[in-house]
């Protein structure tokens, strides 16, 4: 990445990416704690296009991560495009370190969590437990990126003589008769439904359990409960717990 030789104000925004909700919200956290770590100012560039979803659920998506710019006026704003640094994600941040907590600080994570909360969300009824379970996109053929309903079934387990006064809630994809092996009640399913929902659920959980997913690594990030980290490229924060202590 070019550095700013003049003494400017270096800005730095995403852009150019049309995958997955969870991928490019990644991306923008990624983004932003780049520029606290290197001092730079993030500049937004909002969602465009956004896989899975239609073009008419953008706009919503933008507005329910809440980070808008800042009402510079038009000679500013000739200024931030002259010294604009584009990328499309921050690798390091998620790829290659082993400890993301450098760039994800304290100030990092609240300002991300201020944005976020900025707007209105769905109304959640108290969430204790929320497990996503990563289906859809993924079979069992995809050992990077599955997790069988068995090991799944094991961490059941142990959430419940971990948290035994605590409901679960399992976040996906399918039908239910997917899930049966996993013992639970039909209540405990929250599946296909609004991602805007799905999302809130497991950012308001009290604990919650990831996939190896970028579409619980971004709740997660915005968690300020109890989270379960599965191991995947996307390494922890330092916060987090491993699921690897509930297969045990």
């Amino acid at each position: 990445m070019e550095e700013n030789n003049n003494n400017a104000i270096t800005y730095l925004t995403i852009r150019g990416r049309g995958d997955g909700f969870g991928a490019q919200y990644q991306a923008i956290m990624s983004g932003i704690a780049l520029c606290e770590f290197k001092k730079y100012k993030y500049f937004h560039t909002p969602f465009v296009n956004i896989q899975h979803l239609g073009l008419d659920e953008i706009e919503k998506m933008n507005n329910f991560i809440g980070i808008k710019n800042e009402n510079y006026d038009d000679t500013t704003l000739q200024q931030i495009q002259e010294n604009l640094q584009v990328v499309m994600e921050f690798e390091d941040a998620h790829y290659h370190c082993e400890k993301p907590s450098i760039y994800y600080t304290d100030k990092v994570l609240k300002q991300i969590r201020d944005w976020y909360f900025s707007t209105d969300k769905p109304k959640i009824d108290n969430v204790d437990i929320a497990i996503h379970i990563r289906r859809g996109d993924v079979h069992s053929g995809w050992t990077e990126r599955y997790t069988s309903n068995n090991d799944y079934k094991k961490i059941i387990q142990s959430l419940r003589q971990k948290y035994p006064s605590y409901k679960i809630t399992i976040v996906s994809e399918g039908n239910i008769d997917d899930f049966k092996d996993l013992e639970l009640d039909d209540s405990c399913f929250l599946l296909n439904g609004d991602v805007t929902v799905a999302f809130h659920t497991m950012v308001t959980a009290k604990v919650l359990v990831m996939s190896k997913s970028s579409f619980t690594y971004t709740p997660a990030i915005l968690n300020s409960n109890t989270v379960y980290h599965m191991t995947f490229w996307h390494k922890p924060l330092d916060h987090w717990l491993s699921v690897n202590e509930l297969l045990l």
